[in-house]
């Protein structure tokens, strides 16, 4: 028997967290002998028809296509933020769906600002949540903060999975930097790299100011900035690089050459970049958010003087304690085993 997993999420592009999450996860499902996968796309690219992904053009189609794949049998997994109205809403239906296949449904809520959110967020928002989380087989956050908010809105902890979205660096990631970008490389070092994403909690004026100090000990030193966000800082000149976006395995191909990899955010679940710089080796400074995984080196948040400071001692050679393991590598065997408690195991069953 083959396991059918129907993957709900964002689909590059734009890259991201989540859609990088979709996209991974169903490059490993693919290859993975006694599974099969299909990516229902309700990100910004929803209605172009790809071969990759299903579209979602409407709400109807949505509706139509998870309830399709429900009644026959496929487990929904929704890759969703939950700090927004619309998270919800597509969490329900996922949930309602997932009704027909015995509540094999798994949530997936990728923002550290979840919980947060949810307490300050209407009534009836507060009301679908509930609903979902009750209908929901398994849900996974990023965080024990977020899972223990779970639990305190009634969730039994025994549907609830803290569990990475950074499932490893997908086995198709043999890229290599844009030909401007491998130009900013080589006239640069050391070089600084953060994501760009849009929205000021993301931090890109901080780590350009901490840039700016540390020129004056490196005046090589470059930053280069990747992703949707536009960025500008006079008084780099030359030194800022605002790539835009990349295909994912050009990003890495980037990620490789940094000097450190910077995550400067103010609130963060599990970053899948930071995981990523760290399986690749590449420092890491990040901000003391509610979870970072061992092998970061962490700044006060908002605090542009002690980022500057950590910046100094990684790319003086200084590093956090070394992780025994990215993440990845327990993450992925922790999801299929969280599969096969719903569907049953594929290996069994084809031993059966």
């Amino acid at each position: 028997m083959t396991a059918r997993i129907l993957v709900v999420g964002d689909v590059p592009p734009p890259h991201g967290g989540l859609s990088v999450q979709v996209s991974v996860l169903r490059s490993l499902l693919a290859a993975r002998p006694g599974y099969a996968c299909r990516v229902l796309d309700i990100g910004e690219s929803r209605r172009r028809r790809r071969a990759e992904c299903l579209p979602a053009r409407n709400a109807l189609e949505f509706v139509a296509r998870l309830a399709w794949h429900a009644a026959r049998g496929w487990v929904v997994h929704l890759h969703t933020s939950g700090h927004n109205p619309s998270s919800w809403r597509a969490a329900l239906a996922c949930a309602l769906a997932g009704l027909a296949n015995g509540r094999r449904t798994v949530l997936s809520i990728g923002s550290g600002r979840a919980a947060e959110w949810l307490a300050q967020s209407g009534r009836l928002t507060r009301a679908i949540a509930r609903v979902t989380l009750a209908l929901t087989g398994v849900v996974i956050c990023r965080n024990e903060r977020t899972r223990d908010a779970l639990v305190a809105r009634g969730v039994p902890a025994a549907r609830l999975a803290v569990l990475s979205g950074f499932y490893g660096v997908a086995p198709d990631t043999d890229g290599a930097p844009p030909p401007r970008v491998e130009d900013f490389l080589r006239r640069h070092s050391p070089v600084l790299g953060a994501v760009a994403s849009i929205g000021p909690e993301y931090g890109l004026p901080l780590v350009a100011e901490a840039a700016a100090r540390l020129r004056a000990q490196y005046p090589g030193l470059g930053l280069l900035l990747f992703g949707p966000a536009s960025f500008e800082r006079a008084d780099l000149d030359g030194s800022l690089l605002v790539a835009g976006e990349l295909p994912h395995d050009e990003a890495l191909a980037v990620m490789r050459r940094m000097s450190v990899f910077v995550r400067p955010t103010d609130f963060d679940g599990d970053a899948s970049s930071v995981r990523e710089a760290l399986a690749l080796n590449v420092p890491v400074v990040a901000s003391d958010t509610d979870f970072r995984p061992d092998g970061v080196i962490l700044f006060r948040r908002g605090r542009v003087d002690d980022l500057t400071d950590k910046l100094a001692l990684a790319l003086a050679g200084g590093r956090a304690p070394a992780p025994a393991r990215a993440g990845g590598e327990r993450a992925w065997p922790q999801l299929l085993t969280i599969y096969e408690q719903l569907i049953g195991s594929p290996r069994r069953a084809a031993a059966a």
